[in-house]
């Protein structure tokens, strides 16, 4: 465990009573983990372990796996069973208590993030509400930026031409280039160029989020190709100064170290057992085409410049719903089957979604925004759930 990082506490002598274990699992330590080393000691586990939250690590050999059951057995019993049991060979670090550190490992990134807010006092007042009573000790700090103080430092900058604004965020055109498109564009980039020098000062764990349609009215633009550049630079960035889309799109990046996707669950279908997801931006690294990867077009609600249709990569992924009121955390995995479908009337990036299991269950429990991820990180959400104390639903 070390070796993959991890500090260890405590002794590696043999512990061989109830109040020796009892007493070592008294310590102060985020994971607590009890390697069974042999049979015979269900009766000190079954002791130390009531009422206790830890890990059982059993191995293949010396009746360790049936120990660590028989413990469980007779704690389940009693109703004091809160533990864990995880199985592999002593020289390898079972994949449950590894998906555990790297789901406490993304809550303290969360925790040491910065999030920079360009919204008004009273939705950073709302943003600072759900983020405290959602994330506890792991909140993040919340730094608010008037809308007004990007505009007037995107007035004071130099404009981006829009060829140099298409050499940075690369793959992309536009189907009818008009000249308030185009200048959109180019807006945009600069947009997300200046917050990275002027706002966050070269520091990557911020967090990026607008209330769009802030800035939409103040600078008559939409925050899309700013939010999909910024991810593709490696910043997580939010659409719409959602709490729980935030903390969602922090923790799949910090654990997939690749951007996930924000979207709208805009409609499904029971008999191919499928959903279609649409929002207007996306990074343009999640498409697998090259040298296109989609076009730039108007906003959908507003018709103003600019929104991306990023034509995602077919492939599995895993989709993720975050409802703070019901302290709830919905889970599924799917297949990106299509994208870039251009249907009329939803938001312009789109994904047809095959799930594994079914829509109709999934649709009980979902929300409207959703956030996806191509890497498998369904057990470290899971965990990362649990630990913030929130229902997990898994479909």
């Amino acid at each position: 465990m070390e070796g993959l990082g991890v500090k260890v506490i405590g002794s590696p002598e043999p512990i061989l009573t109830a109040e020796e274990l009892s007493e070592a699992l008294s310590g102060e330590a985020d994971i607590k983990v009890v390697f069974v080393a042999s049979g015979g000691t269900s009766r000190i586990l079954r002791e130390a372990l009531k009422d206790r939250e830890a890990w059982l690590w059993a191995h293949p050999h010396d009746n360790s796996l049936p120990s660590a059951l028989s413990a469980r057995e007779k704690l389940r019993s009693t109703g004091s069973w809160k533990c864990e049991i995880a199985f592999s060979s002593p020289d390898e670090v079972p994949d449950k208590i590894m998906a555990e550190v790297r789901a406490l490992k993304a809550l303290c990134e969360l925790r040491e993030a910065e999030v920079i807010a360009f919204c008004s006092e009273e939705k950073a007042g709302e943003l600072e509400a759900v983020l405290s009573g959602l994330l506890g000790p792991w909140k993040p700090e919340v730094k608010r930026f008037d809308v007004t103080e990007l505009l007037r430092a995107l007035e004071e900058s130099r404009p981006l031409s829009v060829s140099e604004a298409m050499s940075v965020l690369k793959g992309l055109d536009s189907e009818s280039p008009t000249p308030e498109l185009s200048l959109g564009f180019a807006r945009g980039v600069q947009m997300a160029l200046l917050i990275e020098e002027r706002f966050l000062g070269g520091r990557k764990k911020s967090i990026v989020t607008f209330d769009c349609f802030d800035v939409l009215e103040d600078l008559g633009m939409t925050p899309c190709v700013a939010i999909g550049l910024l991810l593709e630079h490696g910043i997580t960035a939010v659409c719409e100064a959602d709490p729980a889309s935030l903390v969602l799109m922090a923790l799949c990046h910090y654990l997939s170290g690749e951007p996930p996707w924000m979207a709208n669950l805009a409609s499904y279908d029971p008999a191919s057992n499928t959903v279609t997801l649409a929002h207007c931006t996306a990074c343009p690294s999640l498409s697998s085409a090259w040298p296109y990867r989609g076009h730039f077009t108007e906003h959908f609600e507003s018709g103003k410049p600019v929104a991306l249709d990023v034509w995602l990569r077919r492939g599995p992924a895993i989709l993720a719903s975050l409802q703070p009121g019901r302290r709830k955390l919905v889970l599924a995995r799917g297949r990106i089957l299509d994208s870039g479908m251009g249907e009329e009337g939803m938001c312009r990036t789109q994904a047809l979604v095959e799930l594994e299991g079914d829509v109709r269950a999934f649709l009980e429990e979902a929300g409207n925004h959703h956030v996806l991820t191509y890497s498998d990180i369904y057990d470290e959400l899971a965990r990362a759930g649990r630990r913030l104390g929130l229902e997990v639903a898994a479909y």
